[in-house]
């Protein structure tokens, strides 16, 4: 059979996560009934995201499995959950998010699953939902500041292995915790968002405050040499490695239909064999990039029947 690539391929891993389309449509249809009204709301192309999660968990997951002489405990760790379910704005287009991305489909093979929100809303509702899998899941109602001590306690030790998403929707996850999580034995994939990052660099340039986020965000004052957007992907990679020397990191870029993009992180640790299983999460990348929301909308579509014929305007 040939390999799916391009859209076909985008059609495939979006079917995955679509709530009427996924494996676990008759499971999942059972959770959307409880809280109903309760979701995440985003635009077209946070699906990439998504997507991007769900290959590299299945990929880290699988080696993990087989490396259960060296790991003891294992952990997934969600740090801005969110309430489990996405809807895509203006639409209804209903899609899971990370939690049971991962809870759906990982539970087995991690000794126990964490989220944290600090929405009330959310949080009772992904709670509640989580329930329902009767997994190790553990949901802490709160910030990923008020939480993150007790999670690295947990995951910080000898032969434990960690997977760490972590999706801030802007500047909120700060560098002094970025260092915590480098220092354990983690894959991490990270959100940042380029375009609005490099936004408040220009606004903090011409005088009009946001340098101490910058800085938190930072870890110092790197982000000021920044040119361009695409340069503080480039800083915040070089920071990145001052913490964990010679970590294999991949960065996706993200594009939207509009003037608005950012990146992701794929960030892991060198391995005696240079890290060969890192070429299924470049294809990833590789096809990501190849997409935009306008080819999310029309895979959507798609998928779900809305339409039976393809007409792609390149």
């Amino acid at each position: 059979m040939a390999r799916l690539t391009g859209f076909d391929w985008l059609k495939a891993q979006i079917e995955k996560l679509v709530t009427t389309t996924s494996k676990h449509k008759e499971l999942i249809k059972k959770i959307t009934e409880i809280e109903p009204n309760v979701y995440n709301e985003f635009r077209e192309w946070t699906p990439l995201k998504l997507i991007l999660l769900n290959y590299s968990l299945q990929v880290c997951t699988k080696i993990i499995e087989n490396c259960r002489n060296i790991f003891r405990n294992t952990y997934y760790v969600d740090l801005f959950s969110g309430a489990g379910i996405n809807k895509i704005k203006d639409k209804d287009d209903f899609f899971i998010g990370s939690p049971l991305i991962a809870a759906l489909n990982h539970s087995n093979s991690y000794s126990e699953l964490i989220f944290c929100e600090n929405n009330p809303k959310y949080a009772n509702a992904l709670d509640l939902r989580l329930r329902t899998l009767n997994k190790n899941n553990l949901t802490i109602k709160q910030s990923y500041e008020s939480c993150l001590s007790h999670i690295l306690g947990k995951v910080d030790a000898r032969y434990t292995y960690s997977f760490f998403f972590i999706d801030p929707f802007s500047f909120e996850f700060t560098w002094e915790a970025m260092e915590k999580v480098l220092k354990v034995r983690s894959d991490i994939v990270f959100t940042f968002m380029t375009s609005e990052i490099y936004r408040a660099v220009c606004s903090a340039r011409k005088g009009y405050g946001g340098k101490d986020t910058l800085n938190k965000m930072f870890g110092n004052q790197s982000w000021i040499t920044a040119n361009h957007s695409e340069e503080l992907v480039d800083i915040y990679k070089g920071n990145i490695l001052k913490n964990r020397p010679n970590a294999p990191i991949l960065t996706i870029k993200i594009n939207s239909d509009a003037n608005f993009y950012y990146h992701l992180f794929f960030i892991t640790n060198q391995t005696k064999n240079r890290n060969q299983w890192l070429r299924a999460i470049e294809k990833a990348k590789n096809e990501i990039e190849k997409n935009s929301s306008k080819a999310v909308r029309i895979a959507l579509e798609i998928v779900k029947k809305k339409q039976t014929q393809l007409v792609f305007e390149k």
